[in-house]
């Protein structure tokens, strides 16, 4: 099993989206809080992929009056109330992918093989949640610093909270992200030359801008005590228009992604 870090989602990125707040946090005196827990996740072994890993991920994290936070999903995010009822938030971060390697796949149908690494890059994020009782819209604009990518995307998201009480709480979500042409070129088109490079036999595609994907997905979270937090998240997504379309992915791999995993946290 290949360890693997993540910081900042994808989700896309593929185990959760945000850690359930299944109960308030433990009173202090202090401005400081901290987050420390582990969580095993499964997930496509590359985006598009029909095989999976197990993986495991630290959930590391510290945050300054709910404002400032570092930790190992977002990286250094900076989250603002803006209106005084608190139902508009608007953050930036500064995250980071890892990149895409050849052998990713390379323990089961090696589908990348040919194809040449995408490096890693830093990943900027600005984004606004508005908060309406149990539901909440957002929207998400990314944009990659470097690196190979070198891309653009833009996410709408929805989220309802299905129940909470007796320490649970139950939440529901979905979204769509939209990416531009190099996102797209990078991470599923296929050029002359890797085509030629590839055992696959995969044939030249083109993959513009447009919508990539759309996800459902679901968390339970139970808050054991005031600070220790346990969850459950599960997500399904489908690739669509020329993601969908890809030799990597129509094939070698599947549009239905699939990824899911459990975890438990301590905040003091």
């Amino acid at each position: 099993m290949r360890f693997r870090l993540f910081i900042s989602l994808s989700l896309t990125a593929c185990l959760f989206q945000s850690m359930p707040a299944t109960a308030a946090e433990p009173a202090s005196a202090s401005n400081w809080a901290f987050q420390l827990g582990a969580a095993g996740m499964v997930q496509p072994t590359y985006e598009g992929s029909k095989h999976y890993e197990v993986s495991p991920v630290p959930m590391i994290g510290v945050s300054w009056r709910d404002t400032v936070s570092l930790d190992v999903k977002d990286g250094l995010k900076v989250q603002m109330h803006p209106l005084q009822d608190n139902r508009l938030s608007v953050s930036g971060s500064l995250g980071y992918w890892q990149g895409r390697k050849e052998g990713a796949d390379k323990d089961n149908d090696d589908a990348l093989r040919g194809l040449g690494n995408i490096s890693g890059n830093a990943v900027a994020r600005l984004g606004a949640e508005y908060h309406i009782g149990a539901l909440s819209a957002g929207l998400t604009i990314a944009r990659d610093a470097g690196g190979d990518r070198d891309g653009t995307t833009l996410t709408f998201s929805g989220k309802y909270k299905v129940y909470q009480g007796a320490g649970f709480q139950i939440s529901a979500d979905a979204s769509t992200t939209l990416a531009d042409d190099n996102y797209m070129g990078s991470m599923f088109g296929i050029s002359a030359e890797q085509a030629a490079r590839s055992p696959k036999g995969y044939a030249v595609h083109d993959a513009g801008a447009g919508v990539k994907d759309v996800r459902i997905g679901m968390t339970v979270g139970y808050a054991i005590t005031p600070s220790l937090n346990m969850f459950v998240r599960t997500e399904a997504g489908r690739l669509i228009g020329d993601a969908a379309d890809s030799p990597i992915v129509k094939d070698a791999g599947s549009e239905n992604q699939f990824s899911g995993g459990a975890g438990l946290s301590y905040r003091f």
